[in-house]
């Protein structure tokens, strides 16, 4: 097996799995990487875990400081071309790719071949990226102009310089260049959407400013209500509302402002389409070898059925055959024990 992996970002103490078509890891079955179906048109890639960003409330705890994930993945874009138009043929035409991420998606050195061989997957309409936008600048952007992206998503909380830098952790981050980088995108073929997190008690004021901005330059809007998780940074300052509280706010705003602020999945062009068949029903055990360190502490990835299973609890090591307990297998991302 050509597994590599080497020591990155020594101040959080990770490891970089690199996964290729030889490293023998398939990309259907983990949440961190791959490729993940929902049973829609619309099948989410993912390239990387790394983020060069620390959000003060971020969902998956990613970035260089993340206290639940050691290891961080890198996969081949060949590689994820390759597995996604087998998958587009069994899902049919209209296909919307969107590249997310755990992380940031555009950290990966390879991101405009990724989205240049999508491209050329014939079920494939659209391409869609969500970013931070800090890694975006006018060459990059002329560059996936270039190779066919569609639409940006980008994250957007604040114009506030010092709240902005507390709100993404990182001192490097600079408001007035993720402007640059809009503006650029909104004279480009790229189409935009700001995608703030409204996070009710710190930035009210800011989220009106961006709405303001959004209407002053003719760009879509898609406000997000803040979310916690298990293993998620949570904001102390923060006020998580109900989604009935969320709403009704979008609904005032919408009328103060005359702008939709609420994204449906019609809006989206987002429709239900047949799933990739699940290999593994809850309870069902597993017979599985051992390919790598899993996302989160304390896992190993195991491989059977050409399918990843996280398994938690486990100390066995790469190369290692083990039997398993599948204990989640929801759109095909397998958890075991």
């Amino acid at each position: 097996m050509k597994l590599q992996v080497i020591q990155e970002e020594k101040q959080a103490k990770s490891q970089l799995v690199r996964i290729t078509k030889e490293s023998g890891i398939p990309l259907i079955g983990c949440i961190a990487f791959g490729l993940i179906d929902r049973g829609t048109n619309l099948l989410q890639v993912r390239a990387t875990t790394l983020c060069n960003m620390n959000c003060d409330f971020c969902s998956t705890d990613a970035g260089p400081f993340s206290r639940h994930h050691k290891t961080n993945f890198i996969v081949d874009v060949g590689y994820l071309a390759e597995e996604l138009a087998k998958i587009a043929k069994i899902k049919g035409d209209n296909l919307i790719i969107f590249l997310d991420s755990v992380g940031e998606p555009t950290i990966h050195p390879d991101f405009v071949n990724l989205v240049e061989n999508i491209k050329k997957i014939p079920e494939v309409s659209q391409i869609v990226t969500i970013t931070n936008g800090t890694l975006l600048n006018k060459e990059k952007i002329d560059e996936l102009e270039g190779v066919g992206l569609d639409r940006i998503n980008l994250s957007f909380h604040s114009f506030d310089p010092l709240l902005s830098k507390k709100l993404f952790g990182m001192q490097s981050y600079d408001v007035e260049k993720i402007k640059e980088a809009i503006l650029h995108i909104k004279q480009s073929n790229i189409d935009l959407m700001l995608t703030p997190v409204y996070l009710q008690g710190v930035n009210d004021q800011e989220i009106e400013k961006i709405i303001r901005f959004c209407k002053e330059i003719n760009c879509k809007i898609g406000l997000q209500n803040y979310e916690t998780y298990k293993y998620s940074r949570k904001m102390k300052e923060a006020k998580k509302q109900t989604y009935w509280k969320f709403y009704k706010q979008i609904e005032k705003w919408e009328k103060d402002y005359g702008i939709k602020l609420k994204v449906s999945n019609k809006d989206l062009n987002v429709e239900k389409r047949q799933r990739i068949p699940e290999v593994f029903d809850i309870g069902d055990r597993a017979k599985a070898e051992i390919v790598c360190y899993g996302w989160m502490n304390g896992q190993m990835i195991g491989k059977a059925k050409n399918r990843c299973i996280s398994i938690n609890n486990c100390d066995a090591a790469v190369g290692d055959n083990v039997t398993v307990k599948i204990v989640q297998n929801k759109n095909n991302i397998y958890i075991a024990e």
